[in-house]
């Protein structure tokens, strides 16, 4: 996350008399939408190899669901499912003979997220300020 979006929703949280309330609001999104859009993100751009299945084959990542999340406290982690942890090796920097490496399409769908999740944290906390 972008320092100006976390410091504008530090500037959100500091109007809540109980910042444990905001703690829960933020991950809350985290678990539920911030975490789907940061999946979504990814997914779009998963590099699609071109191979053709075979028996026993799973179904390629780009045309499933690959990732699963785990929501932490104030985070969340989107990861592969055991099925699809080769999508780490196209991600990590590393050459072979079969791939491209250094694809960054992990960071890269997450980082394009971020400053949609800010902008929701942000409308999040402050409709629950109003209602207070």
């Amino acid at each position: 996350m972008d320092v100006r979006d976390f410091d504008r929703i530090s500037d959100v949280i500091s109007e809540f008399a109980d910042s444990s309330e905001a703690e829960q609001i933020i991950n809350e999104y985290l678990r539920e939408d911030g975490g789907e859009l940061i999946k979504q993100k990814i997914h779009e751009m998963l590099p699609v190899s071109g191979r053709k299945p075979w028996k026993g084959k799973k179904t390629a990542a780009k045309a499933t669901e690959p990732f699963r999340k785990t929501a932490g406290n104030l985070s969340v982690k989107v990861h592969t499912k055991s099925a699809y942890h080769y999508l780490y090796f196209p991600d990590d920097g590393s050459d072979t003979e079969r791939h491209y490496g250094n694809q960054q399409f992990m960071f890269d769908g997450a980082s394009q997220s971020s400053e949609t999740i800010a902008n929701e944290v942000i409308e999040e906390l402050v409709k629950r300020l109003e209602e207070t």
